[in-house]
């Protein structure tokens, strides 16, 4: 089936300006050219976004292939967009504003002439889509942060741990040096007792 791209399809665009899980018009070079796609920026790094997307899409029984770090899921449905078999693809961009990691998520849709609906509906319905996933971004952002408190607990358990054996060691080595000084000091006193006793004859 032959591909267009579906989105922006009307509008010509110059740069445009993301607000905070806000989604917009934007443009990724995919496929050697500047693609027309929907994209929205999240104060999360790029493994939490995807980790997000990825589960938003298991729910819908979506598969995906991975290229060159493009995410795709082709002829798929995504109820919320458009009921017609579309191809998505997807791309996380990591950006640092103010020493805090963002990621801004890009969705270029691909499909058929049958598709249902124009492209300013499907625009629309693409930037709500992208936009409702901030939810499960913010879940999947708890999600890992809980997993990285574990991680950092169980770190600090086996530091602890380890010290404790140190200590246990530690312990047990000045046990068995105050029972050697204590055989040392009798020998000491007998050879001093045998000293004496040569002295004294």
């Amino acid at each position: 089936m032959k591909k267009f791209s579906l989105i922006l399809a009307l509008f010509s665009l110059t740069g445009t300006v993301s607000f905070a899980q806000k989604a917009y018009e934007g443009k990724i070079r995919y496929k050697k050219t500047d693609q027309p796609a929907i994209a929205i920026e999240y104060d999360y790094p790029v493994p939490v976004v995807e980790n997000a997307l990825r589960a938003q899409m298991a729910d819908l029984r979506l598969k995906y292939s991975v290229n060159k770090g493009f995410i795709t899921y082709t002829n798929s449905v995504i109820p919320a967009i458009t009921r017609s078999n579309l191809d998505y693809t997807f791309r996380t961009v990591p950006s640092a504003k103010a020493g805090k990691e963002k990621t801004t998520l890009y969705m270029i849709m691909e499909g058929g002439n049958n598709i249902a609906g124009d492209a300013v509906v499907l625009a629309a319905n693409g930037k709500s889509f992208l936009e409702g996933l901030t939810a499960n971004v913010k879940k999947s952002n708890t999600i890992f942060q809980i997993k990285k408190q574990e991680d950092l607990l169980v770190t600090e358990e086996k530091k602890l741990n380890t010290l404790k054996g140190e200590y246990e060691a530690l312990d047990l080595k000045m046990k068995q040096n105050l029972e050697e000084q204590n055989k040392q000091s009798k020998i000491i006193a007998s050879q001093k007792s045998l000293l004496d006793d040569l002295k004294n004859n």
